[in-house]
């Protein structure tokens, strides 16, 4: 491999960024807000000082750096394209970091940044992991440079104000860092002034973002704890590596958060055992690499299973992470090497994968929440008040309607759930009843918004539904409940009377 020179690194840095950018425009135009979006820019309009965003947040189990970034969009602009362009931005400044410093070839720099996650997961969908991942290619720049301890300090501090997947990436990385340090044969003194002020800024940084992700008590969002053996459990955590090396989604309209072995799920364990193997043997030659990937990778399969396992924008955390070994490790090796070609193997699946998934949320919604809400203003169900359950995804409706949706289980008429101890999932009967005394208590028709079909009961009337979004829980379903027909209705609905 023929050494690159600086002048070349940032003229090829520049063309993959603005190619970046030019084909990331488009798919964040035509990407409808999910959930998660809809909800943070919720907040971030409603909440009118920075401790009362911060407060808004206390449920969330984030960091608050992107929350407040956005903020500081919202100065700018109130509608959600400011927290798009923002996102934009960001991803793209990862863009330019990982080509321009990583210690890569071009062809594997490209493939990398044009991945599943650098490229759709983390850039069309604007949530705060763009952010983590643009902190920790400065992070591993500034540990491979030797230079400015401070800077590194301040960036690992900062990672930590994203998520706890930010917290365990900022851990993995000083250990490698440290170890780099201490294989070199004659390393740099440090001045003891600097390594005090940057030890403090990185412990600051790491405590703040801890007590900003651990939700305040009673949060209603994955509250469990997991101490003992569940075999079964296990097994899913494990899962969590081969869907983060191997990102295939199953080829139909609802991709999103599937791979390929779905249809034999006990195989992906033996899979994430696999990737886990070829991680350290791709890592052998590399110590600083290798500490880096295992400690990062402990950490995260750690929180899987004792906390929350989740989806592949978590999982993508093990990418990121491999990705951040192999710079800390200073990955060179042939090109015809075993290495060499099953890395490029690995990042070809990843381009791949982005590619689909970007060619399938260009043609279809990702979110059918503004085509609910188009719907209620053309049927003009907008004059009613409206009930919405499940209260996440009414989120998705509520932005674009522009008013808020009654949440059953809080009682009241909110934009976005709060995840408090109230906030809960209903069943069909409890949907019913909970409909029937929000018609009493407003003396009129109301109209339920449904992220789920529900019976035919006698006092309803479908209103219209939409189809075919991405997200199959964010297809929604209208009906009209009429508030002359509760008294005929009494007997069979068999509600509990309200106080």
């Amino acid at each position: 491999m023929t050494e690159e020179s600086d002048a070349g690194r940032l003229r090829f840095a520049c063309l993959i960024t603005a190619a970046f950018v030019i084909l990331t425009v488009p798919r964040l135009l035509l990407h409808e807000l999910w959930r998660d979006e809809a909800w943070l820019w919720l907040v971030v309009t409603e909440s009118h000082s920075v401790n009362a965003l911060f407060s808004a947040l206390g449920r969330s189990g984030q960091g608050y750096l992107f929350p407040f970034l956005c903020l500081l969009a919202r100065q700018v602009s109130t509608s959600p394209r400011a927290m798009q362009f923002l996102h934009l931005v960001i991803a793209s400044a990862g863009a330019f970091a990982f080509a321009r410093w990583a210690p890569l070839g071009r062809r594997e720099r490209a493939l990398f940044v044009f991945g599943y996650f650098p490229f759709y997961e983390y850039a069309v969908i604007s949530r705060h992991y763009a952010a983590g991942a643009l902190l920790v290619w400065l992070a591993c720049a500034a540990a491979r440079s030797g230079r400015r301890l401070l800077v590194l300090a301040c960036l690992l501090g900062l990672l930590c104000q994203t998520t706890v997947y930010g917290c365990i990436l900022a851990i993995a990385v000083v250990c490698g860092w440290l170890v780099r340090r201490w294989l070199r044969a004659a390393p740099e003194p440090l001045p003891r002034s600097e390594v005090v002020a940057s030890l403090a800024v990185a412990l600051a940084g790491f405590v703040a973002g801890v007590v900003q992700i651990i939700p305040l008590p009673g949060t209603s969002f994955a509250p469990e704890w997991h101490f003992h053996w569940e075999p079964d459990r296990a097994g899913m955590v494990l899962s969590m590596v081969w869907r983060a090396f191997v990102p295939l989604p199953r080829p139909w309209i609802e991709f999103w958060n599937t791979n390929l072995l779905d249809v034999c799920p006990a195989l992906q364990p033996a899979g994430g055992l696999l990737m886990l193997a070829l991680a350290a043997a791709l890592l052998w030659r590399w110590k600083a690499a290798l500490v880096t990937f295992f400690i990062g990778a402990a950490g995260i399969l750690g929180f899987g299973y004792i906390k929350y396992i989740g989806v592949m924008r978590h999982e993508g955390h093990l990418w990121i992470l491999f990705a951040a070994a192999l710079w800390l490790g200073g990955f060179r090796d042939d090109r015809q090497s075993w290495r060499a070609r099953t890395l490029i193997v690995l990042l070809i699946i990843h381009c791949v994968a982005g590619a689909f998934a970007s060619w399938v949320d260009l043609r279809h919604p990702f979110s059918n929440g503004p085509a609910a809400a188009e719907l209620i203003r053309k049927e003009a169900l907008d004059r009613y008040p409206l009930f919405g359950h499940r209260e996440p995804p009414a989120a998705s409706v509520a932005l674009p309607l522009g008013r808020p949706l009654y949440s059953p289980s809080r009682r009241m008429f909110v934009t976005h759930p709060d995840w408090g101890p109230e906030q809960r999932e209903l069943s069909d009967e409890e949907v019913r009843c909970a409909a029937r005394d929000l018609a009493r208590r407003e003396a009129r028709d109301i109209v339920l918004v449904m992220n789920r079909e529900i019976p035919s009961w006698e006092e309803l009337t479908p209103a219209g539904s939409t189809r075919g979004a991405i997200v199959a829980t964010e297809d929604y379903h209208l009906y009209l409940l009429r508030y002359g027909g509760l008294a005929a209705t009494d007997r069979a609905a068999q509600c509990p009377q309200q106080p």
